[in-house]
């Protein structure tokens, strides 16, 4: 049973350093939108946003491997990359199935993603200053998760709507991985919570989601969809939660899983209720 066990989270450390779990994360924001509207299925668009996902972000492990610290290239790392490049592959023969549009939304978000990696200019980052690096991870998977798939589908409202919503939930999500890299990232990249400590921080994403609610509120108050306030409701309460119960001292899964799963969490309540009520 000991050694059944070690295995199991052997495969379990694999699927969450691997970046499979981020990958199957970003996608589920998507098709909890794609529920909630009542779009038909892309699976070209959610399976590039899927494969360029995991490319990202193992060429970002990797290059922080390789170039910033003098460390060797373990066999581990070597084996996610090598697979990192079979996805990438896979991206590059989807990207030309993709609209002139969403090929230059991809282009910029990929732009922003080597500037927030490689100091290509006075061996500057965007990670160099803690706001930016936060807004950009940010922004770059409001790109992904909604101008990429939902460009050519929403009015400018749900657009501005979803934009902001996702811009602010992964603005929040990132608060307590910034609490647990507290002490990591002091001598390498400065967050936020080095400048306004934990406490504050805290207070700083719950104020982020409740900016969230507002175009909720505004947009669909009068709409007759309650299933899906509901649920974005509901998911905003659970990212205060987990942001409210995070620590620099947190369990080794809090955030790289539990928290990283918030999109998961939302598709399974969106089904629910929609399935149910």
């Amino acid at each position: 049973m000991g050694l059944l066990t070690k295995k199991i989270k052997l495969l379990f450390d694999y699927y969450i350093n691997s970046s499979l779990h981020v990958s199957f994360c970003i996608i589920s924001y998507i098709i909890t939108i794609k529920l909630i509207n009542k779009f038909p299925f892309d699976w070209g668009n959610i399976s590039f946003v899927f494969f360029t996902t995991f490319f990202t972000y193992n060429f970002i492990k990797f290059y922080e491997n390789m170039i910033s610290t003098n460390r060797p290239i373990s066999f581990v790392l070597k084996l996610f990359f090598s697979k990192a490049l079979i996805a990438f592959l896979i991206s590059f023969y989807l990207f030309f199935d993709l609209s002139n549009s969403k090929q230059i939304t991809v282009l910029f978000t990929s732009l922003l993603t080597v500037l927030y990696t490689v100091p290509l200019i006075l061996k500057y980052t965007l990670r160099g200053n803690p706001i930016i690096k936060i807004s950009t991870v940010a922004f770059c998977w409001t790109m992904m998760i909604v101008v990429l798939p939902f460009f050519e589908m929403m009015d400018s409202y749900n657009m501005f709507y979803y934009s902001l919503l996702i811009f602010c939930l992964v603005t929040a999500q990132m608060i307590p991985f910034e609490i647990r890299d507290k002490h990591k990232d002091m001598y390498n990249v400065k967050t936020i919570v080095h400048i306004y400590e934990t406490k504050n921080s805290k207070i700083i994403g719950y104020f982020i989601l409740i900016t969230s609610l507002i175009p909720m509120i505004l947009i669909h108050y009068l709409s007759e969809d309650l299933i899906s306030k509901n649920s974005t409701a509901i998911i905003i309460l659970v990212a205060g939660i987990l942001i409210y119960f995070s620590s620099e001292k947190q369990n080794k899964y809090y955030s790289s899983f539990t928290v990283e799963s918030i999109p998961m969490m939302w598709l399974l309540i969106e089904f629910g209720l929609q399935v149910f009520f």
